[in-house]
């Protein structure tokens, strides 16, 4: 088992792993977030919590940081959590690609059952979905989100609407994971 390393995010003075973090860096005066940074890039690693970020950006800290007066665009919050989305519909739709997803309520509950999978994400707006779900998970330890809609999960994996689907434990749904993490921190939900 590999060791992971705690970073401390120098915003808050608290400790992450680096996997949890969002780096921010500059490119031609600007502040960007690139949030598909591999942990080898250079930049500036922050815990992912929205409130920790827009109060960095009031006080200049990224100034202070990077050196540099930086240009914020108006945008940039809004840009950060439509990346992360998008990043994590994207492996959505490549997790489908190499067979690694369960798609449909019957699909999603059987491979629940069978111990198979390892994260759920269903319809934001399917309450009676989200409680049986977690009645079924008591034991099995499944992650459950709830962050899109099922046409923005439908369209991801190349279906109209989609209510559920069910990430089948791997690598990839480990790197899906840790999106849904910072995706929440951020949102503060």
């Amino acid at each position: 088992m590999e060791k992971k390393s705690k970073y401390c995010c120098p915003l808050t003075g608290k400790y992450f792993c680096i996997g949890q973090m969002l780096l921010f860096k500059e490119m031609n005066n600007i502040l960007i977030c690139d949030v598909n940074a591999k942990v080898t890039e250079k930049g500036v690693w922050c815990n992912p919590n929205r409130n920790d970020i827009e109060k960095a950006i009031k006080n200049k800290v990224f100034d202070r940081l990077l050196n540099k007066k930086l240009k914020i665009p108006s945008f940039f919050i809004e840009s950060i959590e439509s990346n992360l989305k998008l990043k994590i519909l994207n492996l959505l739709g490549l997790s489908k690609k190499a067979g690694l997803l369960e798609i449909g309520y019957d699909k999603v509950l059987k491979a629940i059952k069978d111990e198979t999978v390892d994260a759920v994400l269903i319809d934001k707006e399917a309450d009676k979905l989200k409680t049986l779900f977690i009645e079924n998970n008591d034991k099995n330890k499944i992650s459950l989100y709830r962050c899109f809609s099922r046409e923005e999960i439908g369209k991801a994996i190349g279906y109209k609407k989609v209510l559920c689907v069910a990430l089948i434990a791997s690598k990839l749904s480990n790197a899906l994971k840790l999106d849904f993490y910072r995706l929440k921190e951020f949102k503060c939900d």
